[in-house]
């Protein structure tokens, strides 16, 4: 079996499967994806909320169809290896990959990162107490009822008030199970307002500015104790904790290797094609700005697929690269370095984070310099795009910072 490829593709979810059908459509036929779950498709083959495909397809469609019918697209014309685990990245598009067929040394001409997300788990969120049975989170409960067909527990609290904390609110309702409480540190959702409204609507009671300060159980999830708004203390007696939200890209690959990443978050330095510090590498999806909506990681896959194809039978006319600088309000930045050529044009857009709300003007310059300049309402963990920044003046003394004023 050939070690050699044009490409290969770490991941199997939606952007990974956009870019290889992207590589097809251009004519690249020797091309890998690896998957280190059972199944290809990535966590929507194990939703069945409808918000997926409505970019895609131009119509809802439950994440397990969706993921099945992206799916479809390349299956059978590239291979796709489940339940491997690439172990290490090396330069110039060396992979060490472990299997049921032993550790083996694959090599490609460009190597696609599309890895994915995490939720952040309990004990990152500093929360006391023992490791009883029924802490999971949202990724897990989708996996328990959907995959497994198991019911993780019959009196739930959901931790979060993101898209996906209301999404597990739906999960356990197609299990026969009403979530207890809602519960989150924000004083509003995270997710749009009406979404709380849908979370009465279900029954479920939602205490927003309030925070879980211990988990009570030995063997099984007994109660919580949580804080509300008001400094008050409350004991809720439940059999399981879901904690939802609070990505985090997997950067596991990326920290133990060659690649430049940012050394707070584990992030690599990609740029606004998805090219890594080695030239061979291409970052995408939500590993680089967790966490987007599976259509918007699947049309981000097939543009940096696009680009990769190019790359293949064209000179890399690359000759600098600018940092982007951002203000203590931003927590990311997708691309986080602009690549320039001494002829360069064109315009690129912003991914961004904050890790506070905000209402007001976002800017970009470069030096004194002004690119761009927009109003914009900002939430925690929503996508924000400041688009069309004119980037064909930029030197390689220039530096793109972005501010809220």
């Amino acid at each position: 079996m050939s070690s050699q490829y044009e490409v290969i593709i770490i991941g199997a979810g939606p952007s990974g499967l956009a870019a290889a059908r992207s590589l097809l459509e251009q004519g690249i036929k020797n091309v890998l994806l690896l998957e280190r779950e059972s199944e290809a498709g990535g966590v929507p083959r194990h939703c069945r909320h409808p918000t997926f495909g409505i970019q895609t397809y131009f119509r809802p469609m439950n994440g397990h169809n969706w993921a099945a019918r992206i799916l479809k697209l390349v299956q059978g014309k590239y291979e796709i290896r489940t339940s491997t685990t690439v172990v290490n990245i090396k330069p110039g598009g060396e992979l060490e990959v472990s299997s049921d067929r032993g550790l083996e040394t694959l090599h490609a001409k460009r190597v696609i990162i599309a890895t994915g997300v995490r939720e952040t788990p309990r004990h990152a969120r500093l929360i006391s107490g023992q490791r009883p049975q029924g802490v999971l989170t949202a990724g897990a409960l989708q996996q328990f009822i959907y995959l497994k067909k198991l019911k993780p527990g019959t009196r739930p609290v959901i931790v979060g008030s993101e898209l996906v904390s209301f999404s597990a609110i739906w999960t356990l309702r197609n299990a026969g199970i009403k979530a207890l409480a809602l519960i989150d540190e924000n004083s509003r959702p995270i997710a749009f307002k009406p979404s709380a409204l849908y979370a009465r609507l279900m029954g479920v009671k939602v205490h927003f500015g309030s925070h879980i300060t211990k988990i009570n159980g030995s063997e099984r999830v007994e109660s919580i104790e949580f804080k509300d708004a008001g400094g008050q203390e409350h004991l809720l007696a439940c059999d399981s904790i879901i904690f939802t939200g609070r990505f985090t890209g997997e950067y596991t690959l990326i920290r133990k290797s060659h690649l430049q990443f940012q050394p707070e978050t584990g992030r690599p330095l990609f740029d606004q094609n998805g090219r890594c510090s080695d030239p061979s590498y291409f970052a995408v999806g939500n590993m680089t700005h967790p966490a987007d909506m599976g259509d918007q990681c699947y049309q981000e896959g097939q543009r940096v697929g696009r680009y990769v194809a190019r790359t293949l039978s064209e000179q890399d006319t690359r000759a600098f690269t600018v940092p982007v600088i951002l203000d203590d309000i931003f927590r990311i930045s997708a691309p986080n370095v602009i690549s320039c050529s001494h002829s360069n044009k064109g315009e690129v857009t912003l991914n961004v984070r904050v890790d506070k709300a905000h209402t007001g003007e976002i800017v970009v310059t470069d030096g004194s310099r002004e690119l761009y300049r927009k109003k914009h309402r900002c939430m925690p963990e929503r996508r924000i795009l400041l688009k069309h920044i004119d980037v064909s003046a930029l030197t390689p003394e220039s530096t793109l910072s972005v501010k809220a004023v």
